[in-house]
């Protein structure tokens, strides 16, 4: 027989995975089985003989097998109990709805910052690069804008396709080899590795200011061991990465590069994660390493209502409930094969942000509909060229904090 943990688990898979549940009003609800087509019915009772109307809030009843010979609380009860948790956060959002953040390329007048500006020409730099000027019907001033490019001597272009590329699993060497074949521009790898950088340095502070509304507040977290070569740790040249993302969304929300897998290292992952994602979350779904539950007691842990669960997925005869952050793994692996390893725990760092925001905000997933992440997450991007959208967003932003002091 499951224990009582197995089926608030169970209960929560069912109501992170979506469409499983039907609402048919605030006391009535349909949950498809996890072990065929069929729907159960969970409805709230008032006056029944196990809720008698003296018991003023009443109890759900669901027609399944182990609620109705047990008489206990079963996963699909515990599913509609998750899933309206959830939907109080998502109404409580949808009130807000005007505060969702849009990222966009949208031209501005560098000096009266009006939007009614019209393109008047382009200025022809000595690398061969044309950039566009543009002229502002109100005050008549007349300006280029290479937001986030500026002294780069490759067109923005092509600096967004070689990262793409990279992103993609490319090697670098081969991406200069493409760069050259197609753009007929000679570029060294280590000016790849510089873009890499720059985009960075220039896009995570942006991003990572940015709040995420539509989170399911259900987060899996999991590491693994990386080959950095330039970094000494007890079993040769390897490090841990230890990565946390949302269940619905698929949200990678941190990654965290450490030696060890301690439980302070477990603790900055949850701190860098509740910096990143303010809202309390529903629950933390881990491997079982004594690492995080220790961690959790520390970060998560409280006495008052309502209380963030700590799950830990450990099965031997299925994948588990973590298989979602494990295949970001995978995806993370299949970049370091064809990296042959890391350089040091800096580098490794900064490749890993780049690859969590590429992740977030330019790859399409076949599981959300051909969307990113961060359009299911509530955070709209406007343009095709998304790479470019974030680097000239991030560096107007970067701009009017600077020009504001």
């Amino acid at each position: 027989m499951p224990t009582m943990e197995m089926r608030e688990m169970n209960g929560l898979v069912i109501a992170a995975k979506g469409a499983q549940i039907k609402r048919i009003n605030k006391v009535s609800y349909s949950v498809k089985s996890q072990s065929s087509d069929l729907w159960y019915s969970v409805v709230k009772e008032y006056g029944s003989e196990r809720f008698p109307r003296w018991y003023g809030k009443g109890g759900w009843a669901c027609n399944c097998p182990d609620h109705m010979y047990r008489k206990t609380q079963c996963k699909h009860i515990y599913a509609v109990l998750f899933s309206q948790e959830l939907r109080e956060q998502v109404v409580s959002q949808d009130a807000v709805e005007q505060l969702i953040p849009l990222i966009d390329t949208q031209v501005t007048c560098a000096k009266c910052k009006g939007i009614e500006v019209v393109k008047d020409g382009v200025r022809h730099t000595k690398h061969g690069t044309d950039i566009q000027r543009y002229s502002c019907k109100n005050c008549h001033y007349r300006f280029a804008v290479n937001s986030g490019f500026e002294k780069a001597r490759a067109d923005p272009k092509v600096i967004t396709a070689a990262l793409d590329l990279y992103f993609k699993g490319i090697s670098l060497r081969k991406v200069c080899d493409h760069v050259k074949q197609f753009h007929g521009i000679a570029v060294s790898h280590v000016a790849i590795i510089k873009w890499i950088r720059k985009f960075v340095r220039l896009v995570k502070p942006y991003v990572d200011s940015i709040e995420a509304p539509h989170l399911s507040g259900v987060y899996h977290v999991d590491e693994m061991m990386v080959h950095v070569r330039k970094e000494q740790n007890g079993v040769g040249h390897y490090a841990w990465l230890w990565n946390l993302m949302d269940n619905t969304t698929r949200f990678w929300i941190c990654a965290k590069i450490s030696q060890k897998r301690e439980i302070a290292d477990a603790r900055a992952v949850f701190q860098e994660a509740k910096k990143i994602a303010s809202k309390k979350p529903v629950a933390i779904v881990h491997d079982g390493l004594p690492s995080y539950d220790k961690a959790f007691q520390k970060e998560f842990y409280t006495k008052k209502n309502p209380r963030t669960m700590n799950i830990r997925s450990v099965s031997v005869r299925h994948e588990g409930l973590n298989s979602k952050v494990e295949r970001l793994n995978g995806s993370v692996r299949d970049r370091e094969i064809v990296m042959r390893g890391m350089d040091h725990k800096e580098s490794a760092q900064e490749l890993l942000e780049a690859m969590r925001i590429y992740h977030n905000y330019v790859r399409k997933h076949s599981a959300l509909n051909d969307k990113t992440p961060a359009e299911v997450s509530g955070i709209k991007i406007e343009g095709e060229n998304k790479l470019l959208s974030l680097m000239r967003s991030a560096s107007s932003e970067t701009h009017d904090e600077s020009s504001s002091r």
